[in-house]
């Protein structure tokens, strides 16, 4: 053994010495030592090796509880009646006593979790279980099993089954305590994290687990403060969802039973905003295990009970009140306040009007149960209060009529947005004219407030929703007609402003989609002049119109066109693609600093290209509509939103038997070979002019290119741009590869390519500059962007390939020199020599932290339970044990690592089925040795990113 070891030794057998004085000496001692370096290492070495016979963390953590116990001991036999000195003396040893123990468990666990769980487990279970020590250390312990056990994945994977199910059972007994001075938020916190883990470590959870819950709640009632009640629904909507798929009918069950005096609570309690989105969370999760998909009866898969309907019509009329509330907190508030409602519970009410609105029924008398007070409650012969309540689509188009104020209006634009746009069949043929007439009235309002983009957004889903419908009469179409003829007018005029454009354009796109009105020379028009500039919202615009309508050969009338033709005319194809590239003319280009947008903004994927080819083609519409028959390969498609319990949903469903899809037999289709565009011809004139634009481009960059000055991005962004309409063209026929390869557009890709390479040498002798950093990530995802090893023919497939010759060797061998650079740079051991300096500042921040109010498990002071509730919210979403791969354990060099990892990876694989320029088989050799065995530490979040980046990455 060492002599520091030896030291060390000494002092804990020391610490264990009868005489108080003798303690306190060796206390003092003992935390240099455990600070020390040389100590540290050899205790860290110890604990690695899982050697028994040296002293290490864990064998000193075992003097330290006899230590503990000790000084406990003490304390229990001291006298109860004393002074007020001797008091403030015995509290300052036991903040001393727990203090001594949580810095010794920062200081063990400060490189990495090396004291046993189990140890710790059994420690902290012993102090809260038992009723002194409980009292005394409680709070402390509780704190330390919140953010140094149940927060360290290593400890979060180690606890065992029955320990899951034993805090879970020791903290509810601790919440349900009826005592007044329990720390509730503390407690609540705790059982959110526990519950988590039971939830995502275990298997076999009983239903039985929820009556701690139902317990809860109902003890929520009784009380005027609800502290720490979000946590418990937060945990218990956790519970819910595990149990869902196998306990469908006992969560349903348990919905009937607590909801009700949820809504009690917010009617009669002051509740914060974190505590009614978890309820709204709860509801929400009640509608989706209920209504799968919307369903509204038992036969299209809904879960029905009388119980059921009445709480529905309740929360109905509960958050009507509530929207009405916050309306009027935003009119009369002081400053400003944004007039839109929280997107959780616009969901929810749409949710609820689809299930409560019925054509039949426009107002209904309830019994709303949920305001009966306690006292009620005990009487039985109390009856329960009745209220009228209007349903229907009426109740929508009052309150947009009703009131001017934008906190009034907004919330319920919102709500008919998302009711229309997750249930179009809700909406009644009836009811699209009243409706539309509503909005074209609000429309032009646009000086006054914010509700304009609500109203472009509503009348979208409305366009969509009448697009869909085949059955509206004849007259009904006329007025129809109308009053989007008026709609189009007025979005038409407001496309140049800026603030609402992308509104503008996604009307103007759902109206033609839905072939709602005729589209004239005018629309054409706006992606000619200066009215706007390209952006997203136009290009997908545009290409909505590409692919329904024909476009015109010119922009201007017949009288018009007549007046011009002594001057040379582009058509108005050939202005589009000047508009799309802000092309200038000749006099001015040389002397032009502004780059267009289509090189300095992220377009989605060939968007651009496929227009640009389209519009170079005889017939632009076929052109169009053959580039949009083939699906884009999904690594282009946008990211789905988070399909929240959609698999449940779906057992709910085919569990019904009214839909068979699942026992339908699935046939393989033959991989069909790709056949070029029959019947598509290229305007050879047009399609001169595009090449000399793109050219143009290209000459531009070059010209003004400097390493230090000109972005990468921007050079890759135009090489992109033009091998991505030599693909289009080749997927057409227009071209064969092997012409593309020899074409100008390719050749001056490439010179782009060789000067983005440049710029990224550079970056190899400062790879920690965070603009740097940012760049270059920047540039790994748009050259990863324009890589696709789609199985199936394709414009991104062939652009692929193309941009793939265009990598050099020099750049991708850059990339992985890159990459090595990082990887060393992240696997620096630790160095023991910095960590007393470390120890210092835990040793400060804990000290610091005692001359605070101590967050103690029973608090004398009621308010300080509800101030805590009041913020406890904020740690929500990170309760319990992070996510190995959560991108919070990575640092930006990290980032870029991965990024620029993917990249390869996926410049390897795509190079087995195309030709390349650089040695693909380099390029493999130098990935291997970045995944060495021996190198790897599966602990580690990078690590296990970079494995996933190699195995489950396309």
């Amino acid at each position: 053994m060492s002599l520091a070891l030896n030291d060390l030794l000494i002092c804990c057998r020391q610490l264990e010495h009868d005489r108080a004085t003798e303690r306190r000496k060796e206390v003092e001692k003992f935390k240099r030592l455990i600070r020390d370096p040389e100590t540290v290492q050899h205790l860290d070495r110890h604990s690695d090796s899982k050697q028994g016979k040296y002293l290490n963390w864990d064998a000193v953590f075992r003097f330290l509880q006899k230590y503990v116990q000790k000084e406990t001991e003490c304390l229990k036999t001291a006298k109860p009646g004393v002074s007020a000195s001797a008091q403030a003396t015995r509290q300052k040893k036991m903040q001393e006593i727990s203090s001594l123990v949580k810095y010794f468990i920062k200081c063990a666990n400060k490189r990495a979790p090396r004291l046993k769980c189990q140890e710790l487990l059994n420690y902290i279970m012993e102090t809260v279980k038992d009723s002194f020590n409980g009292n005394v250390f409680g709070a402390d312990c509780s704190n330390l099993l919140l953010k140094d056990i149940l927060t360290v994945r290593k400890y979060w994977c180690e606890i065992s089954q029955q320990q899951w199910l034993e805090l879970f059972s020791v903290y509810f007994n601790l919440y349900l305590k009826p005592a007044q001075d329990i720390n509730r938020v503390l407690v609540a916190r705790i059982i959110h994290a526990v519950t988590r883990g039971c939830c995502s470590q275990t298997d076999g959870l009983s239903s039985k687990l929820l009556d701690f819950f139902s317990k809860a709640i109902h003890h929520a009632r009784q009380e005027k403060s609800s502290a720490g009640l979000n946590h418990i629904l937060a945990a218990f909507i956790i519970f819910l969802k595990t149990l869902a798929v196998n306990f469908r009918t006992r969560v349903c069950q348990l919905g009937d039973e607590v909801l009700p005096t949820l809504l009690y609570i917010w009617t009669q309690h002051r509740l914060n905003d974190s505590l009614k989105e978890v309820i709204i969370e709860l509801c929400q999760l009640q509608i989706y295990i209920r209504h799968p998909k919307g369903a509204k009866t038992q036969e299209k898969g809904a879960y029905e009970s009388s119980k059921w309907k009445s709480i529905l019509h309740n929360i109905y009329d509960l958050l009507i009140n509530e929207i009405s509330h916050i309306g009027s907190r935003g009119k009369y508030s002081s400053g400003s306040r944004n007039v839109a409602v929280k997107e959780n519970l616009i969901e929810l009410m749409a949710d609820i009007c689809h299930q409560v609105f019925n054509e039949d029924t426009g107002s209904l008398e309830i019994s709303q149960s949920y305001t009966i007070t306690q006292r009620e409650l005990n009487d039985y012969s109390a009856a329960c209060k009745k209220r009228k309540i209007e349903l229907g689509w009426d109740v929508i188009k009052d309150h947009l009529q009703k009131s001017q104020n934008d906190f009034d209006l907004v919330p319920w634009l919102q709500i008919a947005t998302r009711l229309i746009s997750k249930y179009p069949s809700n909406l009644p043929n009836y009811e699209l004219s009243p409706l539309l007439m509503i909005l074209s009235q609000l429309l032009p309002q646009q000086r006054h407030g914010e509700r304009t983009p609500y109203v472009l957004r509503c009348l979208v889903e409305v366009a969509s929703c009448q697009g869909k419908k085949s059955d509206l009469e004849s007259s009904q179409k006329a007025d129809l007609l109308k009053l989007w003829t008026k709609i189009w007018s007025i979005t038409f005029r407001g496309i140049s402003s800026e603030r609402i454009q992308a509104e503008n354009f996604g009307l103007l796109g759902a109206i033609i989609q839905g072939g709602l009105i005729e589209v004239d020379r005018e629309f054409w028009k706006l992606f000619t002049g200066s009215a706007c500039r390209p952006s997203c919202p136009a290009v997908c615009c545009l290409t909505l119109a590409l692919t329904i309508c024909v476009v015109p050969d010119s922009a201007k009338t017949g009288a018009e066109q007549s007046m011009c033709e002594v001057n040379r005319s582009f058509s108005l194809k050939e202005l589009i693609m000047k508009w799309l590239l802000l092309y200038q003319l000749e006099e001015d280009f040389e002397d032009s600093t502004e780059l267009p947008p289509v090189l300095h903004s992220n377009f989605p994927h060939l968007a651009l290209e496929k227009i640009l080819v389209s519009l170079t083609m005889k017939n632009s519409k076929a052109a169009m509509n053959f580039f949009q028959r083939e699906p884009e390969c999904e690594r282009h498609q946008k990211d789905a939103e988070d399909p929240s319990l959609s698999e449940i949903e779906e057992l709910f469903l085919q569990t019904t038997f009214d839909k068979m899809d699942f026992l339908s037999v699935v046939k393989e289709c033959p991989v069909e070979k790709h056949q070029s565009g029959v019947g598509i011809s290229v305007h050879q004139n047009l399609k001169e002019s595009l090449d000399r634009y793109l050219l143009g481009l290209s000459e531009q960059l070059l010209n003004n290119y400097s390493c230090e000055s000109t972005n990468a991005e921007t050079l890759i962004r135009c090489s992109s741009l033009m091998v991505g309409v030599l693909g289009c063209y080749c997927y057409v026929g227009v071209i064969a590869e092997e012409e593309a390869y020899k074409s100008e557009l390719f050749q001056k890709a490439k010179s782009l390519m060789q000067c983005a390479g440049e710029s990224i040498t550079l970056f190899k002798n400062k790879p920690h500059e965070e603009p740097r950093i940012v760049s270059l990530r920047n540039v790994m995802y748009l050259c990863t962007r324009c890589l696709s090893n789609c199985p199936r023919p394709s414009p991104s497939k062939i652009a692929s390939g193309f941009f793939l010759r265009l990598l050099t060797s020099k750049l991708m061998n850059d990339v992985a020199d890159i990459c090595r650079s990082l990887a060393s740079f992240t696997r620096k051991p630790f160095d023991y020599g910095e960590v007393e300096s470390l120890e210092d500042d835990a040793d400060a921040s804990l000290m610091e932290g005692e001359d605070q109010s101590s967050m103690n498990l029973f608090s004398e002071d009621p308010a300080a339970s509800v101030s805590d509730a009041n913020v406890s919210g904020e740690a929500q979403s990170t309760i319990g044990a992070m996510n190995p791969l959560a991108e919070e354990h990575l640092s930006k060099q990290d980032l870029l690592f991965l990024d620029m990892l993917k990249f390869l990876c996926m410049c390897v694989t795509t190079a087995q089925t195309n030709t390349v320029s650089f040695r693909a088989a380099d390029i493999r050799r130098k990935l291997l040795m970045l995944i060495d065995s021996s190198m790897l530490d599966p602990a580690k979040s990078l690590h296990l990113h970079m494995q996933r980046v190699f195995f489950v990455s396309p």
